[in-house]
C-alpha cells in the first residue's frame, strides 16, 4: 500500500511542535519538493529540534541511521526489526535510552558521548563478554541492561570494574548456546552490582536481589552451580523462578523437550533441598498431559557434581 506523506507535514512548524515520532512497517522514498534533502528521514531529523523519542520498527528499506547533534531533546531510541540495517550512528548528547532489537547480520553501532546511559537493550554474538568488559567504563550510569546472545566464544570475565547504579539485568541465552560454556562467570554481573534489585547472579552476600527467574533452565553443571551459589549467597531473595520450557508446551521439539526433562530432574536432585524456607521457589515443567514421558536418569552426567 502506497501512501503519499503530505510535505505540510514537514513544514516548519509542524516539525518544531513533533516530540514523539514512530515509524512502522514503512519505507520512505524521496521526493521533489525536499530540494537538496533527497532523503525523508535524513530531511525530518535534521530539521526536529523538538524530538524526544524515535522509534522505527520494520521498516525494511532503512540501511544506515544517522543521528544528528542538533536533536539535543532525544533521550530515546528504539530500533527493531530493521533487517537491512548497517549503520546506526547517533550523536545526539543527551540520549539515555537506546534498544536494538532482531536485526540480521552485524550492525556497527556507535553512540558518540554515552556516559549519561541509562537504559540499554540489544542482542548479537558476544555481546555479553563485550557487556561485562567495556560497560561499566563507557556506561557508568546504567540503570537497566538487557542483553542476548546466542552465541560467546569465551566466558563473562572476573573484573574489578562495577556497575554501580545497575537495578535491572536480564540476560537472554539461546537453548542452542554453547555447551561448553561456563554458566557460572554470569556471577561477574551481581559481583559488579551492588545496587542490583531483580535478576541475575551473585557472589558476595547480595542485599538487595530479591526476584530471580531463569526462562529456559537446563541442566548445564555450571547452570546448577550457578543457581546454588545465588541461594546460599542471597540473603534478601524472596522468590526463584526456574523455567524449564521457554515459556511453551507444545508443540516443541524432540530436543527440547528431552533437555527440558534434565533440567527438571536437576532442580529436583540438586536445587530443591537447599531452597531456604524464606524463599519461594517456583518450577515451570512442560505438561504431563501432552508429554506423558518419564524423565531421564541424569546421574552419570553428574558424577562429579
Amino acid at each position: 500500500m502506497k501512501h503519499n506523506i503530505p510535505c505540510t507535514l514537514f513544514s516548519e512548524g509542524v516539525r518544531n511542535s513533533i516530540r514523539w515520532l514512530q515509524l512502522s512497517l514503512c519505507a520512505l522514498h524521496p521526493t521533489a519538493e525536499l530540494g537538496p534533502f533527497r532523503k525523508l528521514t535524513r530531511y525530518f531529523l535534521y530539521n526536529s529540534p523538538a524530538l524526544e523519542k524515535l522509534d522505527l520498527s520494520e521498516c525494511q528499506e532503512i540501511m544506515c541511521l544517522k543521528i544528528p547533534c542538533v536533536l539535543l531533546q532525544l533521550h530515546f531510541l528504539k530500533v527493531s526489526y530493521c533487517f537491512k540495517l548497517q549503520v546506526i550512528e547517533s550523536k545526539a548528547r543527551n540520549l539515555f535510552s537506546f534498544s536494538l532489537t532482531g536485526t540480521r547480520g552485524t550492525v556497527k553501532v556507535s553512540l558518540g558521548e554515552t556516559m549519561q546511559m541509562k537504559n540499554l537493550c540489544m542482542c548479537r554474538s558476544d555481546l555479553i563478554y563485550y557487556a561485562r568488559s567495556e560497560l561499566p567504563s563507557n556506561m557508568p550510569n546504567l540503570e537497566t541492561l538487557t542483553i542476548g546472545s546466542p552465541k560467546e566464544r569465551v566466558d563473562t570475565p572476573m573484573l574489578p570494574t562495577k556497575f554501580l547504579f545497575l537495578k535491572h539485568l536480564s540476560i537472554s541465552l539461546t537453548l542452542s548456546f554453547c555447551p561448553s560454556y561456563d554458566f557460572f562467570s554470569l556471577a561477574s554481573f551481581l559481583v559488579a552490582s551492588p545496587s542490583l534489585e531483580m535478576r541475575q547472579m551473585p557472589e558476595q552476600h547480595h542485599r538487595c536481589l530479591k526476584t530471580l527467574k531463569i526462562k529456559g533452565f537446563h541442566s548445564a553443571k555450571s547452570l546448577v552451580e550457578l543457581t546454588c551459589y545465588i541461594l546460599k549467597n542471597t540473603k534478601s531473595l524472596e522468590c526463584l523462578t526456574l523455567d524449564t520450557t521457554y515459556g511453551q508446551c507444545a508443540p516443541m521439539n524432540e530436543g527440547f523437550l528431552a533437555e527440558a526433562r534434565r533440567g527438571a530432574a536437576a532442580i529436583r536432585t540438586y536445587i530443591e533441598d537447599i531452597v531456604p524456607s524464606t524463599v519461594k521457589l517456583t518450577v515451570v515443567e512442560h505438561c504431563r498431559r501432552c508429554h506423558a514421558d518419564s524423565y531421564p536418569n541424569i546421574g552419570a552426567a553428574w558424577n562429579n557434581f
